[in-house]
């Protein structure tokens, strides 16, 4: 997976991963933003009006059937979390060239890309405010639904609780009063402010002529003002002064457990080789002690899984559960933690977890948006590396070395969503 970098402007990087494995080429556009209570509704917002229209496309129906002319290509919104920083921006897939003989697909795409992302419709210097207020009802139908995924919605309740001093509690879609707060005017200003202050990172997957993409990229970001910031390092938590118990009541037949874990982990270690085996053999995986001890043989839960935050250092198991076995399923949940702590890993275990971590590895290679992830997020560690070099790192680790990893490891919140019935009952 050799990745070839080019900076085309102040705090702006295009990478060129070189696959012609695709009938496809995968493009994104990356504004990295500080994660922060203040901006994260404004950047989460932000694709979905650019992607209204353009100056040139003004309309979504006109986007759409530059799309449809370009062999339905699909651009996307991109929002996520990634410990301290947020990244939004467009994703788009698109026919390779070698399968159109007419256009350069690839690069009308980018046109349009750039147009998108640099050149959006506006009126009288501002967002269009009739999008702007259809895309706020948009955001905010999502916030609410959040909580009718009763899994996703009780580790975003610990993850609030448990890092609610930290920026790595804060929600990836921002808060409904915030959006419901901003303006076309407002939502403008941040847009002029991710244009001048935030790093972009652009990634190119596929088989196509690098440079003449980068030079439409630099040619596009001709004229922007540029004074980019650099995001400090978030502190990493890693002692634990009291486990803090949190519970919520809700209507719901199934009860949600999860815990969450100091792991001590700093990625600048860039040992996260041993969190991954480590995590595939606590509950990563369906050969995992949490699912063949807490769910098959003691029947304690629906479903029990463990979780590694690579950026935060932040491990959490997740598990669904009859509100009655709360304590009990804790409690197993936290025995099995303990076993590997004290070196009980079986060379089955090693063997297995080592087998599963290898082949999710070279699937990664038959994906685009798998090897743009797996450059990308490493590069915001300041990791360089391939799956194949993880994999023989994997291979060569220790049942001692994940006991020596396990020690620092240690509980912080425990958070349960029961039913109101037996909350009352």
């Amino acid at each position: 997976m050799v990745t070839i970098t080019k900076q085309i402007a102040d705090g702006v990087k295009i990478s060129y991963i070189k696959t012609d494995k695709f009938k496809t080429n995968y493009i994104s556009i990356n504004f990295i933003s500080p994660l922060s209570s203040d901006l994260v509704h404004y950047n989460s917002m932000l694709p979905l009006v650019l992607m209204r229209g353009t100056a040139k496309y003004p309309t979504q129906m006109d986007i759409n059937k530059r799309l449809q002319f370009l062999y339905s290509g699909d651009i996307v919104a991109r929002n996520s979390n990634f410990g301290e920083y947020h990244i939004f921006g467009f994703k788009a897939n698109m026919l390779n060239d070698r399968f159109a003989d007419d256009i350069s697909i690839t690069e009308e795409t980018v046109d349009l890309l750039c147009d998108m992302a640099f050149n959006p419709y506006l009126v009288n210097g501002s967002f269009d405010e009739s999008y702007t207020e259809c895309e706020k009802i948009s955001l905010i139908d999502t916030i609410e639904a959040e909580i009718n995924e009763k899994g996703k919605y009780a580790i975003k309740r610990l993850m609030s609780e448990m890092c609610k001093n930290e920026v790595f509690g804060i929600s990836k879609l921002g808060e409904i009063k915030d959006v419901k707060a901003i303006t076309a005017k407002s939502l403008y200003k941040a847009y002029q402010k991710a244009l001048k202050e935030y790093p972009i990172e652009i990634y190119f997957v596929g088989d196509g002529d690098f440079d003449v993409i980068a030079d439409k990229f630099e040619k596009a970001l001709k004229g922007i003002e540029r004074a980019p910031i650099e995001i400090p390092s978030a502190t990493l938590v890693s002692e634990v002064d009291k486990i803090r118990q949190i519970e919520d009541v809700e209507n719901v037949k199934q009860g949600k457990l999860v815990l969450g874990f100091r792991t001590g982990y700093k990625p600048e270690e860039n040992k996260y080789h041993l969190m991954q085996l480590f995590n595939e053999i606590y509950g990563g995986a369906p050969t995992a002690k949490l699912f063949l001890n807490v769910r098959e043989k003691m029947s304690l839960c629906y479903y029990c899984r463990s979780i590694i935050s690579q950026r935060t250092g932040i491990m959490l198991v997740s598990s669904g559960i009859e509100a009655k076995n709360k304590e009990i399923a804790e409690k197993a949940i936290l025995e099995q933690l303990e076993m590997i702590k004290n070196g009980d890993i079986t060379e089955e275990e090693m063997d297995s977890a080592k087998k599963s971590i290898r082949n999710g590895y070279m699937q990664i290679y038959d994906s685009a948006e798998a090897m743009e992830s797996w450059v990308f997020f490493r590069s915001l560690c300041g990791i360089s590396t391939t799956p194949m070099l993880e994999c023989e790192k994997i291979e060569k680790t220790t049942k001692q070395e994940i006991q020596e990893l396990t020690s620092k490891i240690k509980l912080d919140t425990v958070y349960f969503l029961r039913g109101k019935e037996k909350a009352n009952g």
